[in-house]
């Protein structure tokens, strides 16, 4: 893609001259390195939070999968059984996944989480200077952005972080497109693709409100006709989508019969995720009324997704010019935008939020109002460029309005620092530090007195070897900022703390625990204190969370888990999940159904217990009893529920069951993520019964023949055979992800014509 300034840039020969895109990505690239030293290495990775009990295990899962020549559509170490591919956020189908997919874990995980901030920030350079028209702008801007609070702590969730990266990539091409039409379409459904298969949902969504915003602006601005404008941004959305659907399908058959409905992210999720009253005050003070959790990252009171989404006191001042002096229409777009993300990021706090939730209740599936935090990240910097263009305009001299501006926008920001303080000492929060609020107000404060320091020579009309000293300090200043305001923002622990199957050879579990053969459950007290505890030494949190098997890292050791940690659960399975883990009943008899043969001691989280009494995952010759839902799912906790002789079904199998007890024998002969073969021998028709979560996908059939998979117990599986001795096959057949392949297929075969066509016979501009 080439990108070229819609803006005219200022004196020929003046900073805006320097840094060049080249010049600008060997400074990120150092700044990455002096951020990441032990990462970029290889000694350390990412495993704070979601990193390690979600991201690193399931991208671990996705290349064990890939080595054995398989798409993950179904994941039989989790959840009992749960969709893998359709969750979206696994990035399953993301190409830049091939390269950890490749290369040596865990080193290429944490390139590739780094290679995307470096993506981020050169997206954000060349949109600034498409913008602006000033190198010097977009260098700061493309620093802000590739390094800010809320993109760095975003490291843990690299579906978020990829979204984040496309997202000005996705502008400049959208805007060629809407200016150009032609090959430009294909390079914007190209791009859009990317985003969309990186499964960063509410950055997507942001993205497309920006889009919508720019499309409404060019419509009303008339240079083109709306006709036009209407079919250059039609062609890539349903190109985009259509590159995507294999992604897409899966995914939206899954969230149908998943626990997320409109109101999801209503009630208590709207204030538990939203950012508090106080909260914008943290873009000046980034510390303000936060409290350090055990591992030393200091979190908001009462928000806990995300510790930070400070982009530097500096960056406030110069947004702040940009706003006001800029003569541009985008400043102002990016102005409301920034305003309406900040309002919408305060949840049920804002009246906003609930009235736009009416309005368009698709936002209802999202969680965590604070993720409108998005709009503000994405915009700021960008209005700090045009700030930045103002400030070094050959117009803009230390006594021009522009400065003056500066100059009063300084001093408010160091009052509300001075007030800030004031505040703190006086009402402090609970395990909030006067002490530590302090110094951090005060480095703040004297980062913007640096700030403005090095912007003054770039004033007026100054030559290259003039300003390239204070230009490059500048770059420096914003990063250090950045660096500096909250410690121990993405903890890393060494690579040794994330090796596979270092706890199954700790426990001498051998084959035990597979896939097929039983299954680990946490206690109600392990699992509520991995969620609520942590120590203090990365390495020590990590490697006690992998000896308790908490969220995810079951998938390094290759052990089979009844609970699981995804975005997406089955609805049936979820519920029977919050009832094991919010009852007091023990429910031993489900868990022999559910082959339970390890849970965690009742004096430590990380040590075990054997379970005699669990059953194998295949059973057979259960007497079948028909019932709904409600009463099925109490029978299981019941104290008679004996999965040894008796099976739930749904009351509509009534009529097509004609299984009663029968001595019966079934063995599980092979049995792999989608498929599972069994050996089954009746004296009468039988049910045969698998401890597997059931999902429509799975096709079950005997004897070739296709039969009949069940609902059973609730939340599984089971199949009738007749008497004598058959064969079982249960196949996991995704229709939804076959027909995916097919459309995007055919989009890319259409994306390829298109722009051979285009490329060779390029679309003519009409005249107005």
């Amino acid at each position: 893609m080439t990108v070229k300034p819609l803006a005219t840039p200022a004196t020929p020969g003046s900073a805006i001259e320097w840094p060049t895109a080249r010049q600008f990505a060997a400074i990120l690239g150092l700044l990455l390195v002096a951020s990441f030293p032990k990462v970029v290495t290889g000694w350390n990775g990412f495993a704070y939070g979601d990193a390690g009990q979600f991201a690193y295990p399931v991208a671990f899962h996705l290349r064990e999968s890939f080595w054995r020549g398989e798409l993950p559509l179904w994941n039989p170490a989790s959840s009992c059984g749960i969709p893998f591919l359709a969750q979206w956020n696994t990035m399953a189908l993301y190409p830049p996944s091939l390269f950890y997919l490749v290369l040596p874990l865990p080193w290429s995980f944490g390139i590739f989480c780094l290679g995307h901030l470096f993506l981020a920030g050169m997206g954000m350079y060349f949109l600034a200077w498409r913008w602006t028209g000033n190198r010097l702008a977009a260098a700061i801007a493309g620093a802000v952005f590739g390094f800010n609070g809320f993109i760095w702590y975003g490291l843990m969730w690299p579906h978020i972080l990829a979204a984040l990266a496309w997202m000005p990539w996705l502008v400049i091409a959208f805007e060629e497109a809407l200016q150009q039409g032609g090959s430009a379409c294909i390079q914007a459904a190209v791009i859009a693709a990317l985003q969309l298969l990186t499964g960063g949902a509410e950055v997507i969504l942001q993205t497309w409100l920006l889009l919508a915003a720019l499309f409404v602006v060019h419509v009303c601005k008339r240079q083109t006709r709306p006709g036009r404008l209407i079919a250059r941004i039609s062609l890539p959305a349903v190109l985009a989508l259509g590159l995507s659907a294999a992604q897409l399908l899966p995914f939206l058959d899954l969230l149908e019969h998943s626990q997320r409905n409109s109101g999801y992210g209503a009630g208590g999720a709207a204030k538990i995720g939203a950012m508090p009253l106080s909260g914008w005050l943290n873009c000046v003070v980034p510390l303000f009324h936060c409290a350090p959790n055990a591992q030393g990252v200091y979190m908001q009171n009462g928000q806990s997704w995300t510790a930070s989404y400070y982009l530097g006191i500096g960056t406030l001042a110069l947004a702040a010019v940009g706003a006001w002096r800029s003569r541009d229409w985008r400043p102002r777009l990016l102005a409301a935008l920034t305003l309406f993300g900040l309002l919408m990021a305060l949840g049920s706090r804002a009246y906003i939020y609930d009235f736009v939730k009416r309005v368009v209740p698709l936002l209802g599936f999202l969680r965590f109002p604070v993720k409108f935090m998005v709009l503000p990240v994405f915009a700021m910097p960008l209005l700090a460029a045009f700030g930045l263009g103002a400030l070094s305009s050959s117009q803009a001299r230390p006594r021009s309005p522009e400065w003056a501006f500066l100059r009063r926008v300084s001093v408010v920001l160091i009052g509300l620092v001075a007030a800030i303080i004031g505040f703190v000492w006086m009402h402090a929060a609970v395990g909030e530090s006067p002490w530590v609020v302090t110094g951090n107000a005060f480095v703040r404060a004297l980062f913007l007195c640096l700030v403005i320091g090095c912007l003054a020579p770039i004033s007026g009309q100054i030559k290259i070897k003039h300003a390239l000293l204070p230009a490059v300090c500048l770059i420096t200043l914003f990063w250090l900022d950045v660096l500096t305001h909250s410690p121990n923002l993405s903890p890393t622990v060494p690579t040794s703390a994330l090796a596979p199957d270092v706890i199954r050879q700790f426990f001498k579990w051998d084959d035990q625990l597979r896939p097929g053969t039983s299954r680990a459950m946490l206690s109600q007290s392990a699992l509520w204190k991995m969620l609520s505890t942590g120590v203090a030494d990365p390495e020590q949190d990590t490697t006690g969370r992998r000896l308790s098997l908490s969220m995810d890292y079951n998938l390094l050791d290759h052990v089979a888990k009844f609970d699981g940690f995804y975005s997406l659960d089955l609805k049936e399975y979820l519920e029977l999940f919050k009832r094991v883990y919010f009852m007091t009943n023990q429910a031993d008899p489900l868990k022999d159904f559910l082959g339970v043969s390890r849970v965690t001691s009742p004096d430590s989280v990380v040590d075990w217990t054997n379970r005699s009494s669990f059953l194998p995952l295949v059973t057979a010759g259960q007497s079948p009893i028909f019932s709904d839902e409600p009463r099925t799912l109490e029978a299981l906790f019941s104290p008679g529920f004996d999965p040894r002789h008796s099976v739930y079904l749904p009351l509509e199998a009534r009529d097509e069951i004609h299984a009663t007890q029968s001595s019966a024998r079934a063995v599980l002969t092979h049995f792999s993520a989608h498929e599972l073969r069994i050996e089954a021998e009746a004296e009468a028709p039988a049910l045969i019964v698998v401890a597997q979560s059931f999902y429509h996908p799975w096709r079950a059939f005997v004897d070739g023949q296709p039969s009949t998979l069940w609902r059973a117990n609730y939340a599984f599986q089971a199949v009738e055979v007749p008497a004598g001795k058959h064969q079982v096959r249960l196949v996991y057949v995704d229709r939804a992800f076959q027909s995916g392949c097919a459309v995007s297929a055919v989009s890319l075969l259409a994306c390829v014509i298109l722009w051979l066509r285009w490329r060779r016979d390029p679309v003519p501009e009409p005249q107005p």
